[in-house]
């Protein structure tokens, strides 16, 4: 009979495993608990998460597309495996500790001006060429999901729910729905339209992310209205005139058509995205 175990104590068994010293709690994310851990001086953010059979290949696909990924603004997957523990099975992940925080937590405490927007766009839309040319869309850029290597060197994390494009699909065609936060979701992942899926869709959700630090709120809502924001989205509305000329204004203009409603309104290749935001 499985024993019940605190994740703390998996922690802490992982850790004496490695001979590595448990160091702090760093929290709780949609599925795993972080913890920042040492071994020989070097700094690790361990986590782990328990096994279900819905969780499983999510956890797997994820490591396997991690693995084949090589880019300064991807996090570093070191190891990712299962373990078995007590009766109970766990997903152990050992990543790099990227100890600049959250991009939402720079956010909240006004840290975010022009000029870094434009450096973590320009960073992050190439770690988007770099997915696509492995058939990877991410599916859940968020500022929570932007954390910092450094100062201003920006790194997209958690690819829990990461589509791999030539693999078969993990979402049910039968649901509403597909996954991703829906704040920062494009149509297509709102409406689960599976078909349309492509680097289109990170896309959409970096520039999303980029036009509210850079204008100060969601930019299909100027209301303030979240529910409101997603409905737009899902209904495929454009971006409200009033984000438009404030995104124009503040030099960002180029957000715009990479928040169009349809795929195929929206910037070709990263290259093309890349270009836009940096000429502006």
């Amino acid at each position: 009979m499985p024993i019940q175990m605190d994740l703390a104590d998996v922690a802490a068994f992982v850790c004496k495993q490695r001979s590595c010293s448990l160091i702090a709690d760093l929290g709780v994310g949609a599925h795993k608990r972080a913890y920042l851990i040492e071994q020989d001086g070097a700094r690790f953010a361990l986590k782990i998460a328990p096994i279900t059979p819905s969780l499983k290949p999510r956890f797997e696909r994820e490591a396997t597309a991690l693995a084949g990924c090589k880019h300064p603004s991807v996090a570093v997957l070191h190891e990712s495996v299962p373990l078995s523990l007590g009766g109970n099975e766990f997903w152990v992940s050992i990543e790099e500790y990227l100890s600049g925080g959250t991009l939402s937590s720079r956010v909240a405490a006004g840290q975010v001006d022009h000029a870094l927007v434009r450096r973590i766009g320009l960073s992050l839309a190439d770690a988007l060429d770099h997915l696509r040319e492995r058939n990877l869309v991410h599916r859940d850029i968020k500022p929570a999901n932007v954390l910092f290597r450094s100062a201003d060197e920006a790194v997209l994390t958690d690819f829990g729910i990461v589509r791999m494009l030539d693999a078969p699909t993990l979402t049910q065609e039968f649901l509403p729905q597909g996954p991703g936060t829906p704040l920062y979701a494009s149509a297509e992942q709102l409406l689960n339209e599976m078909v349309l899926i492509d680097w289109r869709t990170d896309q959409f959700g970096l520039a999303v992310v980029l036009a509210e630090c850079a204008i100060g709120y969601h930019p299909f809502t100027p209301e303030g209205d979240v529910p409101l924001a997603i409905s737009r989205v899902a209904k495929r509305q454009a971006v409200p005139p009033e984000s438009c000329e404030k995104l124009a204004a503040a030099g960002f203009g180029s957000l715009i058509k990479a928040m169009a409603p349809w795929p195929v309104q929206r910037y070709r290749y990263p290259k093309d995205f890349i270009h836009s935001l940096s000429v502006e």
